[in-house]
């Protein structure tokens, strides 16, 4: 074959050449990624965060968070697998130490920046503020930054939030449950945490009779995370991960 194709005239292949350019490129590159997509194992760390993630009464993944994330990697035909760990601090240390591809879902910071890089947002997580009623807080005061009693998740933005805004943290948790039972209990006069979050424990526990009020202090992106080491092994992967979301989001918003 090689033979056949140096005795063609330079001018004919130079013509060939131009013209596979001009009319090929596309699909070679659409077949290039295909081909480049058959070999990827993704490894996603997923930290449990109802409702965005969490396994369900028949110990499967569920959530938000997994089913749109799902969605976007099968209609790009990849192989995957997820690990549900305890919170964000062991996501980033598997991430760090090579163990996972990237993970989700995850509000940007500077920590995290360093050695992964972030996809378009695939939720919106609203951090809010939450109180009892009974207990009404001034948010604005200067006392409140440096002497309420304000509790959120460990390794998670809020808290990252929090000390970057210099706000007196009394109780870093493993689990929202706990945050919530001393904020009934009087043990804790605000909550700092990602709103569905807090609202989905606060629903589940059966003791709850008190009034809970909420102020949103900002809005963040919800996306995820992949790391520098695979993005630079595949380049072209985070604008295609992108566009495919992008094309999930149009679909929704036909459908309503």
């Amino acid at each position: 074959m090689w033979q056949k194709f140096i005795t063609v005239p330079f001018k004919v292949c130079l013509v060939v050449s131009l013209c596979l350019a001009l009319l090929g490129f596309d699909a070679f590159a659409e077949a290039q990624e295909s081909t480049a997509s058959d070999k990827i194992h993704l490894r996603f760390a997923v930290p449990n965060f109802p409702p965005y993630i969490y396994l369900d009464e028949n110990k499967q993944l569920a959530g938000q968070g997994i089913e749109r994330v799902t969605k976007v990697l099968n209609n790009m035909e990849l192989n995957y697998e997820f690990e549900l760990v305890a919170n964000y601090g062991i996501a980033l240390r598997e991430l760090r130490g090579g163990k996972i591809d990237g993970f989700f879902l995850a509000t940007q910071n500077h920590y995290r920046d360093r050695i992964a890089k972030i996809s378009d947002a695939v939720l919106i997580n609203n951090w809010s503020w939450f109180y009892k009623e009974s207990n009404p807080i001034d948010l604005q005061a200067p006392q409140f930054k440096a002497h309420a009693r304000i509790g959120t998740l460990l390794n998670t933005n809020t808290q990252v939030w929090l000390q970057d805004n210099n706000y007196v943290i009394t109780t870093l948790s493993n689990d929202v449950e706990t945050l919530v039972e001393m904020l009934l209990a009087d043990r804790l006069d605000a909550v700092f945490l990602s709103e569905s979050v807090f609202l989905h424990a606060l629903s589940n526990n059966a003791a709850n009779n008190a009034k809970i009020a909420s102020t949103t202090e900002a809005s963040r992106d919800f996306s995820v995370y992949f790391s520098n080491d695979f993005l630079a092994q595949h380049r072209w992967f985070l604008d295609a991960f992108n566009s495919e979301l992008a094309k999930l989001k149009a679909k929704e918003k036909e459908a309503l």
